[in-house]
């Protein structure tokens, strides 16, 4: 059934890319200077006021140890498993 996993994508992406950056400890400006972007999207993204593009989210993917899966559709763990290859 598409339209659940779909449900679980949007509302609570921006929650959940808070819950890990405040796990990490950083602050929104080192999320921004760690994926070279600027902390004001980031904070709307954040807020639920817009979404990553499908750049943010490679970048998020290849410099951080944010789980993809668990960011978008809230599946599996927060951060990514050790020893997998990029």
């Amino acid at each position: 059934m598409p339209g659940k996993r779909n449900a679980n994508i949007l509302p609570k992406l921006g929650e959940r890319l808070k819950k890990w950056r405040k796990s990490e400890g950083l602050r929104l400006a080192d999320v921004s200077k760690m994926i070279k972007g600027t902390s004001g999207p980031l904070s709307e993204i954040e807020n639920n006021k817009s979404y990553p593009t499908v750049e943010t989210i490679a970048m998020f993917h290849k410099r951080s140890n944010l789980n993809i899966m668990w960011l978008m559709f809230n599946e599996g763990d927060m951060l990514k498993k050790k020893g997998k290859s990029k």
